[in-house]
């Protein structure tokens, strides 16, 4: 019998096997749709062998729509002002990687096939990690076994799933901002004033990632605010309260300072590589220089490296991302609101209600939590006791159910959910929402009841272990996913009841079917160049 975290481990194993599997037989079954789109030059001097064929083959459907940007930039560098939208930490992993692959296949295989093998391995081993780390964060948030359980279980079929298989940096992002709330709620390692000073990288590694990654600083100073209102002031106020000579106070105020300094330290760790990275697009395109680009790249209508004369180079804050994604993409406030997107608005918006729906319902029901910020309702009362407190109402079926611990988590997904209904193209909210959250997971995982199976009786749980002779006793946590499996699916490393269970209600079959739905047509419509990003 597996343990969760194994189940967990194999079944996201397994999902990307089938991912991989579903896009090589619809790129080879389907004609890919003409999208006019980016399409990296490809190098007239490349040898190509029948082992390329094959790569090609069986790869192929991976590299599409934006993964054309991405394994350009792992072969070539930033060749084009337009790959500045895209951020270098993915590429620079698949490239070396590629290099470690080609000194072993260099003689069957050209470098443009090792990258595409490279980027499919570093997200088949990030997407475990990912799962691995939002098991930890979700059993410390939930604080059950079983919801933690069935989010990551949603995680692994995401409707977003074809992405995190693609050469996309959705994987990544989704390991380092999962990281980056574990340590911000982590009580062990390196911590100086109450603050993990380690949470600076994973946050800082998400920042050149994906644009989006600045957004995780925010968990940094909510955890230092937090802990600063939480424990640093009662302590200081207590303290004030019992010692005798008031002149002290300046010392008792020293930890405040000291606070300051841990985050201070904290986010400049943090901003250091973003700050890299800015660098580098300002010297390679703001200032004149040779770019000695090959024929076959430069020859091209985008604008090159050391021309000096794009407008963003002139800004007081020269960042090249909005102009590019305005200028390119025409990303803009509302610009995307055309009767023509109708469908891709239909897209998005299952998981845009999701989201928006149950957080503004948390919200509703926690008017005083969410007043407070999510503190806890006696940090203000600072040693005085209040003769009539408040009894918050329980919405035990609501998502959070009066849990501060959703707070910070709610007023982030929220953030983003807004972001991605006023500014950017609506039909990459499905990936970008799934890769930057739990929430998605956890709501679903509140919502979706799952039905008994004849082998998830608990007597007949425990007949089995008696029947098979184990003396050890099984940890109960075990025991509470045997009971949510059955005996059959926990002695098999892919089932699970997502896809071998019926659901019980309407409620969860929609779940259900969104998750696996999304997950299997997606699919197939991006490894043919259909529109899905």
């Amino acid at each position: 019998m597996y343990s969760p975290r194994q189940k967990i481990l194999w079944f996201a194993f397994s999902t990307r096997v089938v991912v991989i599997f579903l896009q090589a037989i619809s790129n080879f079954v389907i004609p890919d749709h003409d999208a006019n789109v980016f399409v990296s030059p490809e190098d007239p001097t490349l040898r190509k062998t029948i082992a390329d064929h094959i790569v090609d083959k069986l790869l192929g459907g991976m590299k599409r729509w934006d993964a054309q940007y991405f394994i350009h930039i792992a072969q070539y560098g930033y060749t084009y002002e337009n790959c500045l939208a895209f951020s270098p930490l993915f590429p620079l992993i698949v490239r070396y990687m590629a290099y470690v692959i080609n000194s072993v296949l260099g003689s069957f295989i050209n470098f443009h096939s090792t990258l595409l093998i490279s980027a499919t391995l570093v997200n088949l081993v990030i997407f475990i990690k990912s799962a691995d780390i939002l098991h930890r964060l979700s059993l410390r948030v939930l604080r059950s076994e079983c919801r933690a359980y069935k989010a990551v279980i949603l995680f692994c079929v995401n409707p977003a799933s074809i992405f995190f298989s693609a050469p996309y940096s959705e994987t990544l992002f989704s390991w380092m901002t999962f990281y980056t709330m574990l340590k911000c709620t982590d009580n062990e390692t390196f911590r100086f004033a109450n603050i993990d000073i380690v949470s600076s990288l994973p946050a800082g590694f998400s920042m050149i990632t994906r644009s989006n990654g600045t957004v995780n600083l925010g968990f940094i100073f909510y955890a230092t605010l937090k802990n600063v209102i939480e424990r640093t002031v009662p302590e200081i106020v207590y303290k004030y309260k019992t010692v005798k000579h008031k002149i002290i106070l300046p010392f008792l105020l020293m930890p405040l300072f000291v606070s300051f300094v841990a985050m201070l330290l904290t986010v400049i760790i943090a901003l250091i590589p973003f700050a890299l990275v800015q660098t580098y697009n300002y010297l390679k395109y703001c200032t004149h220089n040779e770019h000695n680009l090959p024929e076959f790249l430069s020859n091209t209508e985008y604008v090159l490296p050391g021309r000096a004369d794009s407008p963003w180079c002139n800004d007081s804050l020269p960042m090249s991302y909005s102009y590019i994604q305005s200028h390119y993409w025409e990303v803009g406030l509302f610009k995307y609101y055309k009767l023509k997107q109708i469908p891709n608005f239909m897209l998005a918006s299952p998981i845009i209600f999701l989201i928006l729906y149950h957080c503004l319902s948390y919200i509703k029901n926690n008017l005083r939590l969410c007043f407070r910020l999510g503190f806890r309702s006696n940090t203000f009362n600072y040693g005085y006791t209040n003769r009539m407190p408040y009894r918050p109402k329980q919405y035990c079926k609501g998502f959070g159910a009066n849990d501060p611990a959703f707070f910070v988590y709610v007023v982030h997904i929220m953030f983003l959910t807004v972001v991605c209904i006023a500014f950017v193209h609506i039909q990459v909210s499905t990936r970008l929402l799934a890769s930057a959250s739990p929430v998605l997971y956890w709501i679903c995982s509140s919502r979706m009841n799952v039905g008994p199976t004849p082998t998830s009786d608990q007597n007949t749980i425990n007949e089995h272990f008696r029947r098979i002779g184990i003396g050890k006793r099984i940890p109960s946590h075990h025991l509470s996913i045997a009971n949510l499996e059955g005996v059959d699916n926990m002695y098999s490393k892919w089932k699970t009841f997502i896809i071998s269970r019926r659901m019980p209600d309407f409620q969860s079959r929609l779940i259900q079917y969104y998750f696996l739905g999304y997950f299997i047509i997606g699919t197939i419509f991006y490894s043919n160049f259909f529109p899905w990003t």
